[in-house]
């Protein structure tokens, strides 16, 4: 019984903590856009704070999707759960690079330039990765 009750929390924390990386994420894209039609920096601000908080979360999701798949599904190798893992380490990357970046270049996404269309662009595939992961995910519901 307290077996079983650990396992449906462990699995209820990856579907928690993914909808949490999957709401941010789209969020930075809107907030990021935002800025390059109003030019109002505090959207491009909060869009790096939405991104920090998905990348924080991404790894703990990533690792309790992984271990919910050797234990729930016995590690059997399919087509989306390769996707899965595939696009979720891209999805952490992409996110580990766009905070890093900004970091680094705290203007990045606000100097006339053509890296802050890169930036953008990033922000962009990363929300495709989401996107991407969150409709995988729905596949087994």
């Amino acid at each position: 019984m307290a077996n079983t009750v650990k396992n449906k929390l462990f699995v209820h924390t990856h579907h928690i903590g993914s909808h949490f990386t999957n709401g941010l994420t789209p969020i930075a894209s809107l907030l990021v856009t935002l800025y390059f039609i109003t030019g109002d920096r505090d959207f491009e601000r909060a869009s790096f704070y939405c991104i920090v908080l998905a990348m924080v979360a991404i790894p703990p999701v990533f690792f309790s999707g992984f271990l919910d798949w050797l234990t729930r599904f016995q590690g059997r190798p399919t087509h989306i759960f390769n996707h899965k893992r595939l696009f979720g380490v891209l999805f952490m990357l992409v996110s580990i690079l766009l905070v890093v970046w900004r970091i680094m270049r705290p203007d990045v996404a606000t100097e006339a330039s053509t890296l802050r269309y890169i930036y953008l662009a990033m922000i962009y595939v990363d929300t495709g990765f989401a996107t991407y992961l969150g409709y995988l995910g729905g596949k087994f519901i």
